[in-house]
């Protein structure tokens, strides 16, 4: 059975994927992650949260396969005993990932690993991800498998890299080095350091920010996609507002900008 683990420094949470000898994730990981989650959102001590690999070269190689042979014989058998097919139904994949991706906190995946089917559907739930260096591959290689992507890559990443991209590399079951990734766009960055150094350092930008308007910047970005241009706008506006209102940490940041001559450092 594997393990996800976390640890807290300096107000960044580190969650760590481990199961060996081939970094999969099973069900029972699904159901350890989401009471991660659940701990993480609920404590204010805690501003970004990284996920990563616990062992060498293993983000998270993929969803154990034995798990989801095992899920699907029990709809079969289901299905046989005149129980309705769920297709519908929100899987542990599906409920796992969007726990991070209904973070109100900055989430970051440092991929030091292969990070395939399962692992890359929830790097793309992230808002940022990172690739460290090395010869192992990202991608969504299910059709090589003979199935398809069940957990939302169909949708996460079309928005990340685009319909046409997204597209060809599902039906072809394409998969890519780190530095291949980064140029394609399904990386934001690719590091020659430490991956976890490197999120941690774009995390600690998080820290002197007030999480009120991180959570705003979050919750206004990713509806956009699902909202006309006027809603958007309307909640914009709303979140702004409250923000220069009633948002003590907000304020002073203003306060000191012009007290301070009007400088915005370089990022």
């Amino acid at each position: 059975m594997g393990k996800v683990e976390f640890e807290i420094e300096n107000q960044v949470a580190v969650v760590r994927f481990t199961n060996p000898d081939k970094g999969f994730i099973d069900f029972d990981m699904l159901m350890q992650l989401g009471g991660v989650m659940d701990t993480l959102e609920g404590d204010p001590n805690v501003r970004v949260i990284i996920f990563t690999g616990g062992q060498s070269e293993e983000f998270i190689r993929h969803v154990s396969v034995d798990d989801l042979m095992a899920f699907g014989e029990a709809v079969r058998v289901g299905s046989e005993a005149g129980l309705p097919d769920p297709l519908a139904m929100r899987n542990p994949l599906r409920d796992a990932w969007e726990k991070v991706e209904h973070s109100q906190k900055p989430t970051i995946a440092a991929i030091n690993g292969y990070c395939m089917g399962g692992g890359l559907e929830l790097a793309l739930c992230c808002d940022i991800r990172i690739a460290g260096a090395g010869t192992y591959t990202i991608g969504h290689p299910e059709i090589q498998l003979g199935i398809i992507t069940g957990a939302g890559a169909s949708v996460r990443l079309a928005r990340a890299v685009g319909t046409g991209k997204a597209l060809e590399w599902i039906l072809r079951g394409r998969t890519f080095f780190p530095e291949e990734a980064a140029r394609e766009g399904l990386v934001h960055h690719y590091v020659t350091e430490d991956v976890v150094t490197a999120a941690q350092r774009i995390a600690s930008e998080f820290l002197n920010k007030p999480a009120a308007a991180l959570s705003f910047i979050k919750k206004l970005v990713r509806s956009s996609e699902d909202q006309s241009v006027s809603e958007s706008l309307d909640r914009e506006g709303a979140a702004f507002v409250h923000l220069m209102a009633h948002d003590k940490k907000t304020v002073q940041m203003m306060k000191d900008y012009v007290a301070g001559g009007h400088k915005l450092e370089k990022l």
